[in-house]
């Protein structure tokens, strides 16, 4: 059995993992479209976690990325402002595909802001990271 001392110390401990948890941040969005026949439905579904001032915009280019191509296809979405966005990235260093690592030394560094680095992290997250060959 555990002593009132013990309680405290237990109540501590699940406040401090609580903060904790409550500090590791996750920024998500979601995408709703409105089919042919008039359907509401769930397009995109993201999330990042790691820096909410930085994660703030890579679901803003995965969103904006995924209402380009709901509307593509004929579709409309409520949220059209996402179809505005300028996604385009600076390029990865010569010779080198954007890597998280890459990226968050250019951002330490100070090369890239943080609307460039979360944009770079998406980019990166889906899979369109590329070769710069610096032709």
């Amino acid at each position: 059995m555990l002593g009132a001392q013990g309680r405290l110390l237990n109540s501590i401990k699940i406040l401090a993992i609580s903060t904790l948890i409550s500090l590791t941040g996750c920024t998500t969005g979601q995408l709703y479209y409105v089919d042919a026949q008039g359907n509401n439905i769930l397009g995109c579904d993201v999330e990042f976690v790691g820096l909410p001032s930085v994660d703030k915009y890579a679901v803003e280019y995965a969103l904006s990325l995924c209402a380009k191509s709901i509307v593509k296809k004929g579709n409309t979405i409520n949220d059209t402002h996402l179809l505005s966005v300028d996604t385009s990235i600076p390029d990865a260093p010569c010779g080198k595909a954007w890597t998280h690592p890459i990226a968050k030394k250019q951002f330490k560094d100070g090369y890239l802001s943080s609307k460039e680095y979360g944009y770079i992290v998406a980019h990166i997250d889906l899979g369109m990271a590329v070769l710069n060959e610096c032709t």
